[in-house]
């Protein structure tokens, strides 16, 4: 019999840059939008805005939300995103501010929240829920739901905190992260109905490592997490093994998405809540910032929402 190859795993510090300084609670959703310029989208959860930084020249603006916004994607045509709020979806047109409901949220906002989301590569919208911290309700009965021209439908169930959300790039594997559980799931993934199946557990995570929280892929199939708690961003081969682990610049990152010009700088947004202490809060003074490095690989730009016009459902 062949002995089985052990594969290392390459741990590295990479040259972090900071590119926006700022105390986000919770920093989120870092989304590089090229055909603006070298523009960066994000936002700060638990103090409910979503920025738009121009990495370039500097320039920001923002907009301020009425309650936490979990996640949001750039719609395909005309300015704006499609947000995702404690209350429901909405569209948010960037040039008033106005905030106009899409879909309700489909539990009790008592209890549970929009999380993370994104876009698949035919522009629908993905979102996941968790439940608040305030509730005495118990983890894994959240969702992750699709909004597309059928509507807004629950679709994966038994989720704790909806996290981790990315697909493949030949869009046949979705993977989403179970942060409670320490693990990420995969699916098969079928992208011209939108439709997962057979339910798996991709890889998972040691106790004192931190939790996935959010994730992108790059050209390779590589998915990249960010491990809240553990201080660390990590790669898995499309096969489930660890490939690369990089120390992150602060102990809390939260999301990682790839961006620039050739799609080769990895953005990181972090979190300056979630510290054991205030010493420890105290011993990072950059945490809640946003940062950029150059990982060695290239990723995909990120998908646009492509239904639901302004002028009505699809």
């Amino acid at each position: 019999m062949q002995a089985k190859t052990e594969r290392r795993v390459t741990r590295e510090t990479p040259e972090w840059e900071c590119v926006v300084e700022r105390q986000a609670e919770i920093g989120e959703i870092p989304v590089w939008a090229g055909m603006e310029g070298d523009v960066l989208y994000w936002i700060d959860i638990r103090a409910p805005r979503l920025y738009r930084t121009d990495l370039a020249g500097g320039a920001e603006r923002s907009w301020t939300l009425p309650s936490p916004i979990g996640s949001f994607a750039l719609w395909r045509e005309g300015g704006g995103a499609v947000v995702a709020l404690q209350s429901g979806v909405h569209d948010l047109d960037f040039a008033t501010g106005a905030l106009t409901l899409l879909h309700a949220a489909p539990y009790d906002p008592a209890h549970y929240r929009l999380n993370d989301g994104r876009c698949d590569r035919q522009g629908r919208f993905w979102v996941g829920s968790m439940r608040l911290h305030t509730s005495p309700l118990p983890h894994g009965n959240a969702h992750f739901y699709r909004l597309d021209q059928r509507g807004f439908q629950a679709v994966i169930p038994g989720v704790s905190i909806a996290n981790g959300l990315a697909w493949s790039p030949d869009n046949r594997t979705m993977y989403i992260a179970d942060g409670p559980n320490r693990q990420v799931l995969a699916f098969d993934y079928d992208i011209e109905t939108g439709t997962p199946s057979n339910r798996r557990v991709f890889f998972r995570v040691d106790l004192d490592g931190g939790s996935p929280d959010g994730a992108t892929v790059d050209a390779e199939g590589g998915y990249w997490v960010a491990m809240i708690r553990g201080g660390r961003i990590l790669r898995y081969r499309p096969d489930g093994t660890l490939d690369r682990e990089l120390q992150a610049p602060t102990m809390i990152p939260t999301m990682v998405a790839f961006g620039g010009a050739d799609l080769d700088t990895l953005y990181l947004t972090t979190s300056s809540s979630h510290y054991a202490d205030a010493a420890a809060r105290a011993r990072e003074p950059l945490a809640g910032s946003v940062f950029r490095c150059r990982p060695g690989v290239r990723g995909i730009l990120e998908p646009t929402f492509a239904f639901h016009g302004r002028t009505g459902a699809a």
